[in-house]
């Protein structure tokens, strides 16, 4: 078991005074006890053993289905491979402090200009801890996540949103898609961007984000891969054979592939740490 030698955690927001008209309440971090990682994933920043000065960290940013017991292991398991690696982690939750269980489909109770200023504070609470090295705050998001990546590394959405922050020095994201015109992956992105998708996912399509992929290939900021055997959620071990209908209609079943898995967690490291 790994530990970690400090804890931040959330304050609660009252359920009931969040709502779509009314989103414009801040998560809130203090710092408090250590504990080991995996015993809560609520907005809670672990430092790695062994860990001193200048430690790199990744914020953490589950998908439309949060963090539930399904779900939970999988983002425990990127927890460890990266604390293992030398980095800090903050695991973002976006949802169960305003008592929202989902942020799937149309019209989310958590918006994406939110769900981006939630990161930025997150980004805000790193920069002011002295152990943190301000010049190494990544991102790491699935599917959502991986959405909301897109969108924190937009020069546009930064100006909004992230000024007073430190700015991210990277993200990653894996299975999101893009909607109308190349939403959530912006084409002004100013950071670099890892983009990892499947070419057998029916869920966030694989070539939806084809615009501003091709116009942050000729900035040199984003780093795209396509895997030919991969469908949506291609890490999630718990969810292997789930089926659904997507929000887009389609019908989506997801398929655990550990060489896919083992793949892209390798190039997740190794695109974080070509930052030292």
């Amino acid at each position: 078991m790994i530990v970690f030698g400090a804890l931040l955690a959330v304050q609660n927001v009252s359920a009931a005074n969040f709502n779509k008209t009314n989103s414009k309440t801040d998560l809130t971090f203090t710092q408090a006890q250590s504990l080991s990682f995996g015993s809560s994933l609520n907005n809670e920043l672990y430092f790695p053993a062994g860990g001193s000065n200048k430690i790199p960290s990744v914020i953490l940013l589950h998908s439309c289905a949060g963090i539930n017991p399904k779900s939970k292991n999988d983002l425990i398991r990127w927890g460890r491979l990266l604390a293992d690696n030398g980095f800090a982690v903050l695991t973002m939750d976006h949802l169960t402090s305003r008592g929202v269980k989902k942020n799937c489909g149309r019209g989310r109770p958590v918006g994406r200009d939110r769900l981006a200023k939630d990161v930025y504070s997150a980004a805000k609470f790193l920069g002011s801890i002295p152990a943190i090295d301000q010049t190494r705050i990544f991102a790491l998001g699935f599917s959502l996540g991986a959405m909301t990546t897109g969108t924190v590394a937009s020069a546009r959405y930064y100006k909004r949103f992230g000024a007073d922050a430190p700015k991210l020095r990277a993200v990653a994201g894996l299975y999101g898609g893009c909607y109308g015109s190349d939403r959530w992956l912006e084409s002004d992105a100013e950071i670099p961007v890892l983009w990892l998708v499947g070419a057998q996912d029916t869920e966030s399509l694989p070539d939806s984000c084809s615009g501003s992929v091709s116009t942050l290939e000729s900035k040199g900021l984003i780093t795209f891969h396509k895997y030919p055997n991969a469908t949506h959620c291609w890490d999630c071990r718990t969810l292997n054979g789930y089926k659904k209908i997507a929000g887009n209609g389609n019908s989506v079943t997801y398929v655990y592939n550990a060489k896919v898995t083992k793949d892209s967690e390798q190039r997740v490291l190794n695109f974080l740490k070509s930052f030292d």
